[in-house]
C-alpha cells in the first residue's frame, strides 16, 4: 500500500480550526458563540524579554561592593537609558538600562531587568461557531464551506472578498488588472505574477494573493509583504490546476479567509483558503487523511514534466518500471485526458480530496 500526500480541494465540507494561545491565558468566547474572522477569541500576556547586566564588571568593582553604587532597588521600574549604577564623579563609570522594565533580581554583581509582558491576541480567523473551548488555551471553531490548500505560502492570516483577476489557469496576474476595486480583497490569478504586481497590490492594500506558481526570484520579496501569498502548485511558473481555479472562480465575490502559514515538519501545516458557505446542503462526512492510493483516485502531479496536471488513477502496476532518469520505481497509470495514460512515479503524486 502507498499512502501519498493529500491536498484538500473541497467545494463543501465541515471545517474545524483550533485557535490556540502560545501560553495559558483568558478565553473570551463560549460554546455556541457565532464569531467573525477579526473577533478576538482568546488573550494572554506573554513574558517579556529580559537582560542581565554585569554591573560589577562594567564598573570594575568587586561583586560584594556593587550595592553601594546602585541607583535602583528591587521592584523599581526603569526606563531605557536610565542610569542604574554609577561609580565616581569627575570621570564616572555608569551602567544604563537597555530596556524599559522592572528590576526583578540582583546578586553576584549582576542585575536582572525584565521587560513588561507582551499582550497576545488570537482572532477567530473564519466565520463560524465555537464548537468547544480548550480551557485557558483557546477554542475550536466550526463552519461549513469550501477549502483549498496550496503547496507554498508566506505571510500570516487575513480575510477579504475573493476577486478573480485572471481569465484562465494559464494567465499571469497582471499589474494593470489591479485597480481601486481590489482594495481589501484577496486576488486570484493564474500561472504566476511579477514584481510590479506585488508593488501594485501593496499600494492598494490587498489582503492576499493566490496564484498557481511563484517565480523563485520573488520568494524573498513575498516573505516581507504585509499580506499572505499562496502558490497552489508551488514555486515556479506553473498554471493553477483546473479544479483549484474552478473552485475559486465559482466563489468569486464571496468572503474568504486566507492563511500563508506553512510548516513542513513536526506537524505539517499547509497554506489555505477557507470559504464559508451557507449550509444549504449537507456536507459530506469528513474523510480521514492517510487513505491508501487506489484506482479512481483524483491526483495532482507535482513534478515535471506534468507538474500541476490533474488526472485520475486508472491502474497501479504491481511491478516497478524504468523511467527517463534510468531509475526503476513504482508508479501509477494516470489518465490526464490525453490519447494514452501516463506512468507517474508514486512520489510525484498528491491525492486531491
Amino acid at each position: 500500500m502507498y499512502y501519498p500526500f493529500e491536498t484538500q480541494v473541497t467545494p463543501l465540507t465541515t471545517v474545524r480550526r483550533e485557535r490556540l494561545l502560545p501560553a495559558p491565558g483568558d478565553v473570551l468566547a463560549r460554546v455556541g458563540d457565532r464569531v467573525d474572522p477579526t473577533q478576538v477569541v482568546a488573550r494572554a500576556n506573554l513574558p517579556g524579554d529580559f537582560h542581565i547586566l554585569l554591573v560589577a564588571r562594567l564598573l570594575d568593582v568587586p561583586a560584594s561592593k556593587v550595592k553601594r553604587y546602585l541607583r535602583v532597588s528591587l521592584g523599581d521600574e526603569v526606563q531605557r537609558g536610565q542610569v542604574i549604577a554609577r561609580r565616581g564623579r569627575l570621570f564616572a563609570a555608569s551602567v544604563k538600562s537597555p530596556i524599559d522594565g522592572v528590576v526583578t533580581a540582583r546578586g553576584r554583581g549582576r542585575i536582572l531587568i525584565e521587560a513588561p509582558p507582551t499582550p497576545f491576541e488570537v482572532r477567530a480567523y473564519i466565520h463560524g461557531t465555537v464548537s468547544s473551548v480548550l480551557h485557558r488555551h483557546g477554542v475550536v471553531i466550526e463552519t461549513t464551506g469550501a477549502v483549498v490548500q496550496g503547496i507554498w505560502g508566506a505571510g500570516g492570516e487575513s480575510w477579504g472578498v475573493l476577486k478573480r483577476r485572471a481569465k484562465s489557469p494559464e494567465e499571469w496576474l497582471q499589474a494593470k488588472a489591479i485597480d481601486p476595486s481590489c482594495h481589501g480583497t484577496i486576488l486570484v490569478g493564474g500561472a504566476g505574477l511579477s514584481g510590479d504586481v506585488l508593488e501594485r497590490a501593496q499600494e492598494l492594500q490587498v489582503r492576499g494573493i493566490v496564484v498557481g506558481g511563484l517565480p523563485p526570484e520573488l520568494v524573498s520579496h513575498v516573505r516581507k509583504l504585509p499580506f499572505p501569498v499562496i502558490a497552489t502548485e508551488g514555486v515556479g511558473t506553473v498554471p493553477m490546476s483546473a479544479p483549484v481555479f474552478h473552485l475559486l472562480t465559482t466563489n468569486d465575490g464571496r468572503e474568504a479567509s486566507i492563511s500563508g502559514r506553512t510548516q513542513s515538519r513536526w506537524g505539517i501545516v499547509r497554506p489555505e483558503i477557507v470559504i464559508p458557505l451557507p449550509a444549504e446542503a449537507r456536507p459530506p462526512a469528513l474523510t480521514q487523511p492517510g487513505t491508501p492510493l487506489e484506482a479512481g483516485a483524483r491526483v495532482r502531479l507535482v513534478r515535471a514534466p506534468y507538474m500541476g496536471a490533474v488526472g485520475t488513477v486508472i491502474a497501479l502496476p504491481a511491478h516497478a518500471r524504468y523511467i527517463e532518469t534510468g531509475g526503476r520505481v513504482h508508479g501509477a497509470e494516470v489518465d490526464l485526458g490525453q490519447e494514452a495514460p501516463v506512468f507517474v512515479p508514486l512520489a510525484n503524486l498528491e491525492v486531491l480530496r
